[in-house]
């Protein structure tokens, strides 16, 4: 594969923003909004913590990818049984519930957007079949060019509703921005906030695999200096929307004392009418459908990098030997498509057993990544680290100290946060 072709930026962005297709879903229009209505701005010093600290185990997913042409799947397989039954494990607990917690999230905003007068499940049914589809025929190509044109559409709306409600803030005191206490329900509720934000640690995997899939779609592999550029445009985009969602949840539903929904449908409509006050009906009804859109294009990049991402698992562990010979980026494996039924199967069932509660669906995939973080910053610090990567490709030593200091955040983080759910 070649390297040397000058680019443009369009040509240049992909899994980058397939990350932040990825990210925000339930942690932006979910979490964050929750994280305003239910808190106001006191929370957002933690969603910075959150951005801040995971960000070189972000990063090292496509790096790792530029860096060395392979994936950090086969990295974990590297280090040893240990790295690989954690991603493995790590995935099987978060995979089922994440996907019904965005899958419902998807149908309840198109049932509102739209207004549909349709069962729920139904229409979980009719996006996962819309979704399978796509990934069937469009395979990459389909997925980068959708995500970008319909975050491009909510990015763009959802800074002009932002700036608009900014006024209805007033001035906060100092102590609007920290938690008034730390009762278990508010630790519980930082945990999953952080959990998911800016998204789960282990899509940094995701991104190593979309790199790849990107390189063969393109035939090149891209430079280090555009792997940066494509995951930086992501990233710093993903965390200036989180606070966006904050600022608007804080200024039409916490100052207003409104409760947020048990429902999917409800909470979509509670969002919708967000940016119904901002900007006007005609706008909301524009702005719930890029909403649903872009929660579309999560569920969408969500229900490929699983069963992408448990096929390159089986492939890896099956030849050993060689995997680089492999086609792992293949989207029509016969084990992504078995672990595909395997997800949405699993999916069904919890949101047939827990389609009543929504925020705790949503809480239950959240809190296991938060708790599974620590781990991911490790291994991928490892990976980047390693030999398998040359000493003139590795991060710098700003990059090094960094991402020790998020590891040492996070665990920090999640041992106080164990003391006090046991104590308490």
């Amino acid at each position: 594969m070649t390297t040397s072709e000058p680019r443009t930026l369009l040509n240049i962005l992909g899994p980058g923003i397939l990350f932040a297709g990825a990210a925000v879903g339930v942690s932006h229009l979910i979490q964050s909004t929750r994280a305003g209505g239910l808190y106001g701005l006191a929370l957002i010093g933690f969603i910075l913590f959150a951005n801040l600290a995971k960000y070189p185990a972000f990063r090292f997913g496509n790096q790792y990818a530029a860096a060395s042409g392979s994936n950090l799947i086969e990295a974990y397989k590297r280090q040893g049984p240990f790295s690989l039954w954690v991603f493995i494990v790590s995935t099987l607990l978060t995979m089922f519930a994440g996907c019904a917690a965005i899958s419902i999230t998807t149908a309840g905003l198109a049932k509102v957007t739209f207004g549909l007068d349709v069962d729920t499940f139904i229409l979980v049914l009719g996006v996962w079949a819309v979704v399978v589809t796509i990934l069937f025929l469009g395979e990459y190509k389909a997925l980068d060019a959708i995500v970008k044109v319909l975050l491009g559409f909510l990015t763009v709306t959802t800074l002009i509703a932002t700036i608009m409600v900014l006024p209805q803030l007033g001035v906060p005191n100092l102590g609007a921005f920290w938690p008034e206490s730390f009762e278990p329900a508010t630790i519980i509720f930082i945990a999953a906030l952080i959990g998911w934000m800016p998204a789960p640690l282990d899509t940094s995997v995701w991104q190593s695999l979309w790199s790849q899939a990107k390189a063969k779609a393109d035939n090149r592999q891209a430079t280090l200096r555009e792997s940066a550029l494509d995951f930086n445009v992501g990233f710093i985009g993903t965390t200036v929307l989180a606070v966006c969602f904050v600022i608007m949840g804080t200024a039409v539903m916490h100052k207003a004392g409104i409760e947020f929904e048990a429902s999917a449908a409800g909470f979509a409509a509670q969002l919708v009418d967000i940016y119904r006050q901002t900007l006007g009906d005609t706008m909301a009804v524009l702005v719930g459908a890029a909403a649903m859109a872009v929660i579309f294009t999560t569920t969408l990049t969500a229900i490929d990098a699983w069963p992408r991402s448990m096929a390159g698992v089986m492939l890896i562990i099956k030849n050993k030997d060689n995997p680089q010979e492999h086609a792992i980026s293949q989207i029509r494996h016969p084990y992504y498509w078995l672990w595909m039924a395997v997800l949405l199967g699993g999916a069904a069932i919890i949101l047939k057993l827990l389609s009543h509660s929504f925020s705790l669906l949503i809480d239950i995939a959240t809190t296991v990544s938060f708790l599974t973080a620590p781990l991911f910053a490790i291994l991928n610090h490892i990976a980047m680290f390693s030999d398998d990567i040359p000493v003139d490709k590795r991060p710098s030593k700003t990059m090094y100290r960094w991402s020790l200091i998020g590891i040492a955040s996070l665990v920090l983080f999640t041992v106080a946060y164990g003391v006090i759910r046991l104590t308490s």
